[in-house]
């Protein structure tokens, strides 16, 4: 997470339906077709302007989850006008610690005029919602501090489960590879990587290989691709060694490839998007990729500095760099 807070724009594609027999059973209605309802505790006072909510949430379409937080790293909102779509700001000045709130919109509303492609899936008179949790009101100047040490104490945390999810991402792909007849070679990182067309030199630090690949889950689900047309991008990926651009185990399966290689990566979730998952991914996702070394691009190199002129400070004469003698003609 770059930054300690949260902006609030992709959330509209949230959601979470839920009941509850506490508060006002029915929601309020916005003019953009957004519906909420606020579940109060009735504790403390309502946040004020430019305070910083704390909070969890999770969104679901349907019976699809799409996304959640519990259990992972909070989420931090300044409520500012400028900072958050006008509707959100009107529900979210509100509320209090301890408050649910609960936003839903038809999918009518939100693909409408053009406004991106419904996803495949999604139909017409359906809602996308979305919970969230109130769990702290932060003034301004108090919210960095209190992410990092909610970020200390999850990394701390995280790190001592991933001990354990490694061993069970290692039974899973084992276990994958038995079943399916494969053989894939293992890094001493974990990641393991099946060559089926062998390349150039192994690339180094440094170089940057221009690739093409497919990420899939385990059960097939195609999550990404700069081949299918239908995911919106099919420029060629280009991946620095060594500078940690892309998730470990796809730059260590990568390394393990030269110029020309074609061969299929596959990644423990420790060594992808670990426990926090990432869009369709889920949390502690094993992750294969399909994957083709278009080209393999030495590091640019840095122009020559200039030579340097000193000076005697001694006898304030300028120094110049030693060059080689012109003769005269005919000498």
């Amino acid at each position: 997470m770059k930054k300690a807070i949260w902006v609030l724009g992709a959330i509209v594609l949230g959601n979470f339906m839920m009941s509850c027999n506490k508060g006002n059973s029915s929601f309020k209605k916005l003019k953009n077709g957004m519906e909420y309802k606020i579940i109060s505790s009735g504790n403390g006072k309502t946040i004020a302007y430019g305070e910083v909510m704390k909070f969890n949430f999770a969104q679901k379409y349907k019976d699809s989850l799409l996304k959640d937080t519990y259990g992972q790293l909070p989420q931090y909102q300044p409520i500012d006008s400028m900072q958050l779509p006008k509707e959100y700001f009107e529900i979210f000045k509100q509320v209090k610690v301890g408050d649910s709130i609960i936003t839903r919109i038809p999918t009518d509303s939100i693909f409408k005029d053009g406004m991106g492609m419904m996803p495949a899936g999604f139909k017409k008179g359906e809602y996308l919602s979305t919970t969230f949790k109130v769990l702290g009101i932060l003034k301004t100047e108090n919210a960095q501090e209190d992410f990092m040490k909610e970020r200390t104490a999850f990394m701390k945390e995280d790190s001592i489960r991933a001990i354990g999810q490694k061993v069970k991402d290692e039974k899973t792909l084992e276990e994958y590879f038995a079943k399916n007849n494969l053989k894939p070679a293992k890094t001493t990182v974990g990641t393991y990587v099946d060559i089926k067309q062998a390349g150039g030199e192994l690339p180094k630090d440094g170089q940057t290989l221009v690739v093409k690949y497919t990420g899939k889950l385990l059960d097939g689900t195609p999550f990404d691709s700069n081949i299918d047309s239908t995911f919106r991008h099919t420029e060629p990926y280009n991946v620095t060694i060594g500078q940690g651009g892309s998730i470990k185990g796809f730059e260590d399966g990568l390394k393990q490839m030269g110029k020309g290689a074609k061969g299929t990566i596959y990644i423990p979730s420790v060594l992808g998007y670990g426990s926090q998952g990432s869009g369709k991914i889920k949390p502690n996702s094993n992750l294969i990729f399909d994957v083709e070394i278009l080209d393999v691009l030495d590091a640019p190199k840095l122009p020559q500095p200039a030579p340097q002129v000193q000076v005697d400070t001694t006898k304030k004469r300028v120094i110049r760099p030693l060059t080689p003698p012109v003769k005269k003609k005919n000498q």
